[in-house]
Formats: C-alpha cells, structure tokens, sequence
C-alpha cells in the first residue's frame, strides 16, 4: 500500500477503482477503535446497497494541547495509520465495491463534513467510550453535515431488515421514508407520527373537563390516523403505520424498542422547524434517545446575514 510524501493528508488505493464501476461514493469516519471496524462494516453494506464507492476516512487530530514531544506525536500517529491501512485492508477483502483509505490531518468535524461534501452518505459512529449514547463529534457531524449521515451504534451482521421511519405528515419527512427504502429496501418499514399531547395541560389550566379532553384527544387521533393514512398512500404495500400520542422521541423509540428496530431514518427539519435551524428538535432527540442506528436526511437550511 503505497503512502504519499508530506501533506495535510494521506491517501491508500486498497481496490482498483475500474472506469465503470460506482459513480456515487460513502464515506465512512473511522477511529481505530472496535467501535471504528463496526462503522466500517455498516458503511460496506451500505454502500453495496446503493452501488457506491466507500471511502474510509480517518482523522488525526491536532496533540499540541497534550504537550506531547514530537517524537511521540509521530509515533503516535504512524501507529494510527497502520492501524487504518489495517482496517481498510480486512474492509477491501470483503467489499463488492471499490474500497479507499484518506487520512487526513485537523478537526475531525470539520475533515469529516469537508470529505461527505459530494458524496451521498456520510458514516459516523456513537461514542466509543458509551455505544449508546452520541458523542460530540458525531452529533456536531449530524448537525453540519451537507449530506445525509448514518449514525451507528449496533454490531452490524446484516442488511436493516426493520426500520422506522419518524414522520410528522409533511413534505420534508416524506424524504425520511424514501431514504429508509433506498437504504433498507427489503426492510419492514413502520411510519411513525406522534400525535402531540403537550396541548393537553393547556386544556386543563383554560377549564375544560377531563372528560372534554379525553373526546377532544380521542376525536384528534382519528383524525391523524386518517391523516397518516393519506400521507402513506404513496408507498402502497411497502409500509405499514402507527400512530400514537406523546413526545415524538419517546414515541418512536418505544415503536423501536417494540419492533427491534435496527434502523430509524428521520429528517434533521420538520413541519415545525424554522428555515434557520441546523437540527430540529424532534431529530436531535430522536438521535439521543433510540438505541439503534439512525440516518438523518438532511433539509438544506436558510441562512442569512442580519
């Protein structure tokens, strides 16, 4: 495996990339954890879902904080590399599409988000140290990135054969269900809305009785249901629905936990989010709150200068 010279970044061909093979690429951040080897594994099933190239990035961030001798840093860091190149290696030994390896130096968010500019997924892990909760790198990934991203936190051994797609009946979540079926087009899919019930408790401080609140509450989710059922009717036979009260979060990880769901896709803005925001609310909790994988389909934002 060839190395190049002095650089921002060093770059591995582990398989021969033919003329016609895939035109579109993932990108999978990598650290040289075992954490690392299971975000590797999901992005090369993913990848030969879509027909895509995969591409393993590995970041090495800045040590001058660490006041380490410059020696260590570079045996830090060679160590680092070989245990990418190893990485991409065993990756390219199984891959059925073209396999590269990019080391790249400086913030891992930044390097990660710059590399899943063009591509169409970007990969990223949980936290290495607690597996089920989101570290800060990959949820400020989440956030900034320019393309969809892939959240993994399980051992992958197969294809997602169980999804929940979180939707709030808007135009902006019908993209969550269509990336769950290109993801996962073999997968049970369920379509999840929940039903707000914060209103609830307005209702009882402006005086209705609990009797009034229980129709209104029960008249409301028929009529969501019937709502849900309009917005599915676009992909007949490939989804089945639920439609529940509560905090959308605590909703759909319930369904998740239910089902042993293995993937949930969501868009990072819904119905009520502003055209400013990076993440919305729902998204960002739904990322936190569900034990399995999670790919958030990215609504360009609106950003202006004051």
């Amino acid at each position: 495996m060839s190395r190049a010279g002095k650089g921002s970044a060093t770059a591995s061909r582990v398989q021969p990339v033919v003329e016609e093979g895939p035109q579109t690429r993932v990108v999978a951040a990598v650290d040289v954890t075992p954490l690392g080897r299971r975000v590797a594994e999901r992005a090369r099933l993913v990848a030969e879902q879509l027909d895509a190239a995969l591409e393993i990035l590995h970041v090495l961030e800045p040590l001058g904080d660490a006041y380490l001798h410059d020696g260590v840093v570079k045996l830090v860091r060679d160590h680092r590399t070989r245990e990418a190149e190893d990485m991409a290696r065993w990756l390219g030994g199984r891959a059925e599409v073209p396999v590269d390896l990019k080391v790249s130096k400086g913030s891992p968010v930044w390097e990660i988000v710059k590399a899943g500019k063009e591509a169409r997924l970007v990969v990223v892990g949980a936290s290495p140290v607690d597996h089920p909760r989101l570290g800060p790198v990959s949820a400020r990934v989440a956030e900034t990135s320019w393309t969809d991203v892939l959240v993994v936190r399980r051992q992958p051994r197969v294809p997602y054969r169980r999804v929940v797609a979180a939707v709030d009946l808007s135009e902006l979540s019908a993209a969550a269900v269509e990336l769950a079926l290109e993801l996962a087009p073999d997968a049970d899919l369920s379509l999840v809305y929940a039903l707000p019930s914060r209103h609830d408790g307005l209702m009882a401080r402006a005086g209705m009785f609990p009797e009034e609140i229980d129709s209104s509450s029960r008249r409301r989710l028929i009529q969501a249901k019937e709502a849900m059922a309009k917005f599915a009717a676009r992909w007949p036979g490939r989804v089945r629905t639920v439609v529940e009260h509560g905090p959308p979060a605590q909703v759909v990880e319930e369904v998740v936990r239910r089902r042993s769901a293995d993937l949930v896709t969501v868009t990072n803005r819904g119905a009520g989010a502003t055209k400013l925001v990076l993440m919305g609310t729902v998204a960002g909790r739904i990322l936190q709150a569900v034990p399995c994988d999670v790919a958030v389909h990215r609504v360009p934002g609106e950003f202006r200068r004051p």
